[in-house]
């Protein structure tokens, strides 16, 4: 995996290609950098998750603007799009 610098996400590489993985919120993410973590070993893909923490060089110019503040995101994978 890859911070994915200056496209407001992440890259993985899956099976030989390049998956961007996009964070919609907040809007203009910069990632600083990111841990894979097993908060709960029991709850399968839900008790997993990326932590990441987002900044910027100029944060005036981000959602929330002059005097926002860096924010940690906690990002869960689904094994699959119906995944409960």
């Amino acid at each position: 995996m890859s911070t994915a610098n200056l496209n407001d996400g992440f890259v993985a590489l899956k099976d030989g290609s390049m998956i961007m993985l996009r964070i919609p919120y907040p809007l203009g993410f910069y990632a600083k950098g990111f841990d894979g973590r097993i908060d709960d070993p029991k709850a399968g893909w839900k008790g997993r998750g990326l932590w990441s923490t987002s900044g910027d060089r100029t944060p005036w110019l981000m959602e929330g603007g002059k005097g926002s503040k860096p924010r940690a995101v906690h990002i869960q994978l689904r094994p699959n799009p119906l995944a409960d």
